[in-house]
């Protein structure tokens, strides 16, 4: 059985039950992913697939077959992947470094990618920001999904850190990374997997477009909803597509250095370098 949650009998009926009413997406699903080598390792890092089309996912307002197609189109997108190792990164069941820099007063960071482990219905790939001292500062979860024969990356999760993390850490990371907040680093990221898979469409869940904002959780789930994704998006420059998600440009374009005061530009120009830091190190991903 892929995890303890299975033991338990009626959550295996409510599967039974439930696969009754969306037999055509969940045995779709299923089928295609078991023929996967690394279906025994997609089970173990998500122990609730098998009924992923039957609950709310990635976004509200998909129908079974949607969230079905969505499924599989990630995995599709994985398997085109130039290189296996990022592949088998975004869909373990550990986190494995996707890339490393370093920054003010030589403070490390490193990005990873795992199987959305903990984040099972907002997508199928997780993206972590660690500190040197392996302080979790965010993370991104997303999945690729088909819309209208061409590719498209949706984001259905963005987190800080834990409640045990304070404020001045992330101060810290920021004022590190030269302005760069820990959510706008792994955004930085999803624009470059985007770029260098050919991708254009970006989108981020909305507040009500949350999985968690569907009536079944808004009292069991809702409250781990903290910041407002609207807000954050807006202060992006995203444009709103509808009731559940934004439009996100498919980069954020840089000041150019003459129109920066004088005394700012030297921390304009460590922060642009890392942001070229970043890109290089997703980039060498796709080049090997």
């Amino acid at each position: 059985m892929p995890g303890p949650l299975w033991h338990k009998r009626d959550y295996r009926l409510k599967f039974f039950l439930r696969s009754l009413l969306f037999w055509s997406s969940t045995t779709r699903m299923l089928e295609t992913l078991s023929r996967r080598d690394d279906f025994p390792l997609l089970l173990k890092a998500q122990t609730t697939l098998p009924v992923k089309t039957q609950r709310q996912y990635l976004t509200r307002g998909l129908r079974a077959g949607e969230r079905a197609n969505a499924i599989l189109h990630h995995y599709a997108w994985l398997d085109a992947l130039p290189d296996a190792s990022l592949a088998r990164s975004f869909s373990s069941p550990t986190p494995l470094s996707l890339l490393q820099f370093a920054t003010k007063d030589d403070a490390h960071y490193t990005i990873y990618a795992s199987s959305a482990v903990k984040a099972e219905r907002e997508g199928e790939t997780t993206l972590w920001l660690r500190a040197g001292d392996n302080t979790l500062l965010a993370s991104l979860t997303f999945s690729v999904v088909e819309e209208k024969g061409q590719s498209a990356l949706v984001i259905g999760g963005l987190q800080g850190p834990r409640k045990d993390v304070g404020r001045e850490t992330i101060k810290n990371a920021t004022r590190a990374c030269y302005g760069l907040f820990p959510k706008r680093i792994l955004l930085e990221a999803i624009f470059n997997l985007a770029k260098q898979s050919g991708i254009s469409a970006i989108y981020g869940v909305s507040d009500e477009g949350h999985v968690f904002r569907a009536l079944r959780y808004r009292l069991s789930k809702g409250r781990h909803l903290h910041a407002s994704y609207d807000e954050f998006w807006q202060s992006l420059g995203a444009k709103s597509c509808g009731a559940f998600r934004w439009a996100l440009p498919a980069g954020m374009e840089r000041k150019a250095i003459d129109s920066i005061a004088s005394k700012k530009r030297a921390e304009y120009r460590r922060r642009f370098q890392l942001l070229d830091e970043i890109e290089c190190g997703i980039s060498a991903r796709f080049c090997r």
